[in-house]
Formats: C-alpha cells, structure tokens, sequence
C-alpha cells in the first residue's frame, strides 16, 4: 500500500474518533474542555467569489472545530480553515492553527523518536509528496446557493448558482484526498489511547526539514508573479510623481483576493451572526456552510466531499446554536438547516469582542508571517495583528516599510534588496538636483523652503536621545529628508510639522534613503495624514462632525449651539495635522501611527481616535456649556495627560459599533469604502441613507434612501440610530442620525 493511501485512511480514522462521533462531541460541548478538537474535515473547499483569471476554481484545505473557553462568555467554538498549501510544506504557524497549544490532543501527545536530523535528498521528497497531491478535476461543479440575513441583497455573482455535484470521499473522488493531515494518525499497538494525527510523523520531520516548498498551483503561482511585477511597477511610478490612489488599491485588491484562497480562514463561531447548511445530495452529506458574521460579511465553505452532516450534529448540540425555520421550506424536507448564535452575554459595547487576543508583533511572530522567500504571505492577517497588539519597537525599522507601501507585501528578501538600491540611487539624484541649483533657484529655495526648515529641525524631538545634543548629525539628516522632499514634491513642498512626522520615521528606520521614502508613502497617504491644502483638511473635519452627530449628539448639539466657530473643530486641527505626536508621549502615539498605517476594517481610524478622545476627556465641555475658545483651552491642557491605551481601546470600540449598523448616512459612505473583504468573500456594504443635501445632482449618488429604512434588531448594548431634526441648517430639512439606547 502506498505511504499517500495510508495517510489517507489514517486520517479517515482519526477523524472517526476525533469528530465523527456525536456522543463524544455532545460530551466535549457539554463538559467544555478547553481546546479540543470536536470535529475535522479534510478537503474542504473554497472558491472566488468572482471568477479570477488564472486561478483554478477549487481551493481545498482543512477544517477543523475546537472548543475554547471564554471567562467573560463561557464555551465557544473556533473553526480554523487552513489551506492545503500552507499544510503541505509543513507551514508551522499553520499546524498551531489545525490544533491549538492549549489542546489536549497536543498536551497527551504519545512521545515518539526522532531521526536523525537529515535533508533527504530533492528526489526523496518529490516521491514522498507524489501521494499526497491534489488533483482537482475541471468537473461542472459550480457555487452553491448562498444564504444572507434579512434585509441584505447577495451580490450578482453569488445569486441563482446551483449546488455543486455530489462527490463520494474516498480513493476515486474528483477531487483526491490530500495530506493535510500528513502526520502519523494510527493506533498505538502498546496503548488503548488515541495517537494524535498532529503529533510529526518522521516523514513529515524530514519534510519540514526540506527546502522544498508547495505554496500555489503553477497556475497560480503565475498569478502571483504577475502580480509581483505589477506591484514593483507600481512602486516604480514614485519616480514619476506616483500613481492614483484608486489604481493603487485596485491592485492591492488582486493580491487580497489571493489572501481569501490561500489565507488562514479563523474565526470565533460565538461572535457570528448565523451558520447556513445547504445540503447538495439527498443523504444530506454534501453541500455548503456559510458563515456570516455580526457585519453580515459571509464566507462559503464547500463540502464536496460529505461531512456536512456530522457539523450538524455538532451545532444542535451546541446550546448557543438555536436552530431556525427558514422562509418557503417544506417543513419535511432538508435542503438547508439554519442556527441563529444565541449568547447568554453579547461582548460588552466598551470593548472590541477582539481585543486582549492578539499580542504585539515580536521577532518570532514577525518571522510566522514570512514565508522561506521573505514574502509576507497574509497580509490581512498582519496587518489585524498590528491593529490590535501593535509592534515591538526592535522591529518597527524593518516593518514600517511595508506599511508605508515602501516595501511590497509580495516582495520577496532579494527583490526588496534589488528596490533599496534602486531607490538609493534616486535619492541621491534628488539630493544632486537640490545641490546643483542655479544661485536664483538656490535663493527662492532658501526663503520658501529652507529658512523654515532650518527653524524647525533644531527644535523637533530635541528630548529624543537619537537627537538630543549639539552638532548632532541625525538633526544634519534629518534636515537633509526634508529639503530633499521639498525638491522631489515641489507642489507640496514643505509645512512645518512635517519635521515631527520624519524624525520618528528616522528614529525606528536609522537610515537616511529608506525614512525618506516611506516618508513619501505618509505623505502620499493623505487619508492619514492631512496635507495642508483646505479641501483635504475639510473632508476629514466633515467626516468627524458626521461621526459625532452620529456617535456623540450631545457634544454635536454643543458644537452647533456655538455656531459656525464650534463646527470649525479648531480644537483637533493639530491632533489630525500631526497624528496625535503632540497629544501622547511617543510610546502612545506611535501605537496609534501603526493602527491607522494597518488600514484594519476602515482607511480613517485616525477619526475615531478623535472620537475617542472627546468620549473619554469630552465630558466636561458639554456639562460646563464651554465656548469656543474654552474648548480649545481645555483640549490643550490635556496634551500629554491622556491614557493612550485607554483611546486606542475606546476607538477600537467605536468602529466596531459602527460596523454594526444596518444602516449609515451616505455622508459617511466612502469611510470604509477602500477596505478589502479581509479573510470573508463579501465587504462590510451597510445600507445607505441618504442626508438630502447633494446640491450638484438631482437624486443621492451613492444610492442612499430618502425615507428612513426598516429598522433592524442591534446586538444587545449597541446603540441604534434614530431620526431626528438638524437644528444645524437653518431653511433646510435634514435628517441626522443621534444614539439611543435599547432596554
């Protein structure tokens, strides 16, 4: 018998015993034993929501369900989907995922000699991986039907499809088991107790050992060459003053969506809004989950191959899973079965339900995210863990670049090497340029540019020690970045406090071309850092009135009882203008540059770290009735005395409560529009209600109602809007969103 084909029943058994059981399940739920693995499937598929050229349909990998413990919530179950790629070259950071650290089955792990350490040779490999393949065939396997809450439209794409063919799991199936369970699963013949299949096998040490890597079928891995290439072009065109933003995200989007295929799919099943099961054959094995979250963002889960009936049995055990009666279904027949998430206690609403999980982005985790070519492979998974943990300040040199769209996420260790030179070599030609100026260019220079520029440096960060003391020759560098800048982008120039953003920039990456090109990325990201010019400046003090309108009605009816002068916001010009560096010490702020820089679920978190703060240090100003110039007083006597920490949590809050409205103004339409679906095949789309002022056009462009929309139930403690007058706008009729609470 082949080593492939008995992997392959050794994991047909472990999964007997692991999953396929519903008494041991119902007793695993029951008791609540932390960490284990209660069910496991192999060859569970994935397909783009959209057609992608290039790429095959089926993306197959390996789920698995295990029961966490939650002190706040209780028993929760966490389903981790990992793609058949990451498990076949043995992808660490992957395994932790299929059996977490703290489960049983990796705690009782049946201890089993070690080889000696040895690379077995390329053949070696290539035979041992040739059992363990995944052939999928081109069969007419389409997209099952796709379930959505009440209220929410399926996207064009996923609508009217019917469900994919029935497959028998076994040797023949279109689509052959692979190894994702390539690990030794067998009985031990001297003990009654279960070896688990996550425990190396020695074939799978020595494969772990090999540099050999199976990331991307060759279709695409093409794909993501191309895709490279795109994105070192696309990095080329700072020569030329740089490509539209819009182009740029669009590109970005293609390798996120390679990131839905071929990225870690986790999620807490507890914090879901509903499980839909659509069974494909008439034993009710096959067919499709689909996941949808609280956002009523959706993933599709394809099982072709049965299955699907033992996670059935898994939910109606599950006491927080209430199973619902769907519209139009006969109640004697079991096309689909539907489980509303019940929870005895919903996250509470001063917190992110995330928060506390994810730790700060140290050298080890660094290197997880990493594949052998340096390429970081997920992206969205990154950059979700620096908005929650932030990052180890021994790293920030080498990981800034990558936020700051210096470096590719794609980019492999040589290619980014190949990019520093390049980019050194322009620097240098930028800096010659300045030098080399005519005597009348040099004087127009020195009194537009460099008399400023002179004043600032000398009294910017002075405290630092990377700055501090005379003749100091990082202040002489520093200085040289922003001269260089103002001759490389002469339409912006240089504004004082542009010294405050490039010193930290220097401080973290010591080196005088790279700060100076992801200096450039700040600067060309001008949704977070707002250029000097009025109409970039009014867009984000328009979005804030909206948010605190929305999230704030008090301190709003404030600002509008004051008039023109309150609405101005004068009081957070500096906060938006200088990224909070003078509002926190360094520690605090640069936590608060590295979660707006991750772009995680909006492109504008820097607004509800404004919102933050006047929730949390607000309050005075609307029980003492403060003017104008008294708010602004007030606001600058607390620079320096807020709690960072307290914000950044206090704003995570904040967007995940506005993420959970049905509905928005479409004033606040475009405030997460640029951010990709993540990890789920559907974006956070809420429905849109239109403001009524669009004086340029006739009807709302965004597609906004005119009339309010059915109100829709909200989790328990988020507030909801509801309608009222705009005392704003004199002469004009209104509608603006206030909070109140649900009994």
């Amino acid at each position: 018998m082949s080593l492939g084909r008995l992997l392959r029943r050794a994991s047909s058994k472990a999964s007997d015993l692991l999953t396929f059981n519903p008494g041991a399940a119902g007793a695993a739920l029951r008791s609540g034993l932390d960490g284990e693995i209660i069910y496991s499937k192999n060859n569970v598929c994935v397909h783009p929501a959209e057609p992608l050229p290039g790429m095959a349909e089926h993306h197959p990998g390996y789920l698995c369900v295990h029961v966490e413990k939650d002190e706040s919530l209780g028993t929760t179950l966490i389903l981790t989907w990992v793609p058949n790629s990451r498990i076949q070259r043995q992808d660490e950071e992957a395994l932790r995922y299929i059996t977490p650290e703290n489960s049983p089955v990796r705690r009782n792990a049946r201890r089993r000699g070690r080889r000696p350490h040895s690379r077995p040779p390329a053949a070696q490999v290539e035979e041992q991986y040739e059992d363990r393949n995944i052939t999928c065939s081109s069969s007419t396997e389409s997209q099952g039907l796709v379930a959505y809450e009440a209220g929410a439209d399926p996207p064009a794409s996923a609508q009217h499809k019917q469900p994919p063919a029935t497959g028998e799991e076994g040797d023949e199936g279109s689509c052959e088991l692979s190894d994702e369970v390539s690990r030794d699963s067998t009985m031990g013949s001297d003990s009654d107790t279960f070896s688990s299949p996550f425990c190396l096998s020695p074939v799978s040490e020595a494969l772990c050992e090999s540099s050999s890597s199976v990331f991307l079928d060759s279709d695409s891995r093409e794909l993501s060459e191309e895709l490279m290439h795109h994105s070192v072009s696309s990095a080329s065109s700072l020569e030329s003053n740089g490509q539209s933003q819009g182009a740029r995200w669009e590109e970005q989007q293609k390798v996120l969506a390679l990131e839905q295929l071929c990225g870690v799919f986790r999620v807490d099943l507890g914090h879901m809004r509903s499980l839909r099961l659509f069974f494909s054959d008439e034993a009710c094995t096959s067919g499709q989950l689909v996941i949808a979250s609280r956002e009523s963002q959706y993933k599709i889960l394809h099982f072709h191959h049965a299955g699907l009936d033992k996670l059935a049995e898994i939910f109606q055990q599950w006491k927080c899973c209430r199973e619902t009666q769907l519209k139009d279904q006969v109640s004697d027949e079991k096309s689909c079965m539907q489980f509303s998430i019940q929870r005895s206690t919903l996250p509470s609403a001063e917190s992110h339900p995330e928060e506390k999980l994810y730790r700060k982005l140290d050298v080890t985790t660094w290197l997880r995210h990493l594949n052998q070519n340096g390429q970081v492979e997920e992206e969205y998974k990154l950059r979700k863990a620096i908005f929650f943990g932030g990052i180890d300040p021994s790293i920030r040199g080498e990981v800034w670049p990558f936020l700051l769209h210096y470096y590719s996420y794609d980019s492999s260790s040589q290619e980014r090497e190949a990019w520093r030179l390049q980019k050194r070599t322009h620097y240098h030609d930028v800096q010659q340029r300045r030098l080399s100026m005519s005597p009348e260019e040099h004087s127009d220079f020195w009194r537009k540019v460099q008399f400023t520029v002179d004043k600032d440096v000398v009294r910017t960060d002075r405290s630092n020690q990377f700055f501090r003391g005379e003749n100091n020759p990082n202040v002489e560098i520093m200085r040289r970045i922003l001269l260089n800048y103002a001759v490389f982008n002469p339409h912006m120039g240089y504004c004082q406090g542009m010294s405050d953003l490039v010193a930290p920039l220097l401080t973290e990456i010591q080196d005088e071309s790279d700060t100076f090109w992801c200096f450039v990325g700040l600067m060309e990201n001008t949704i977070f850092i707002s250029s000097p010019r009025d109409e970039d400046m009014e867009r984000q003090l328009m979005y804030l009135r909206e948010l605190l309108r929305l999230m704030l009605p008090d301190f709003h009816q404030h600002l509008t009882a004051l008039g023109e002068d309150g609405l101005q916001l004068l009081f957070c010009h500096r906060w938006i203008l200088l990224c909070f560096k003078r509002e926190f010490p360094d520690t605090d702020a640069l936590r608060m540059w590295e979660a707006c820089w991750a772009h995680y679920q909006t492109d504008y978190f820097h607004l509800f770290l404004c919102v933050a703060i006047i929730v949390l240090y607000g309050e005075d100003v609307t029980d003492q009735q403060l003017a104008t110039d008294q708010m602004l007083l007030h606001f600058s006597n607390l620079s320096m005395h807020m709690n960072g920490e307290l914000v950044l949590r206090k704003a995570r809050s904040l967007l995940y409560q506005f993420r959970l409205l049905p509905r928005i103004p479409c004033s606040l339409h475009d405030l997460c529009k640029l951010c990709g679906p993540g990890m789920w095949d559907s974006r956070y789309i809420p429905a849109v209600e239109c403001s009524g002022e669009h004086p340029d056009s006739q009807s709302c462009p965004y597609g906004g109602t005119s009339t309010p929309l059915p109100s829709s139930p909200a989790p328990s403690g988020t507030p909801s809007p509801s309608r009222t007058p705009d005392p704003s706008r004199s002469g004009k009729s209104r509608n603006v969103f206030t909070f109140r609470k649900q009994s």
